[in-house]
């Protein structure tokens, strides 16, 4: 399974869609880990993460 993921980083669009997918995942976990974040906004967020999770898979999947 993890040569499938290096395949899929050999396209620079696709190499872009994962990067930009990483960064707001880093960016969600940041604001999820902050004490002043309200609980509605971290559902969102897991909500969010998840949603990041199946598009990174489904881009993955694609490239196989």
């Amino acid at each position: 399974m993890k040569y499938k993921g290096w395949r899929a980083i050999d396209s620079e669009a696709i190499n872009s869609a994962l990067l930009d997918i990483a960064i707001l995942h880093v960016k969600l976990v940041l604001e999820h880990s902050n004490k002043n974040t309200l609980p509605c906004r971290k559902e969102v967020i897991r909500a969010e993460i998840l949603r990041l999770r199946i598009e990174r898979d489904r881009i993955l999947e694609h490239r196989e």
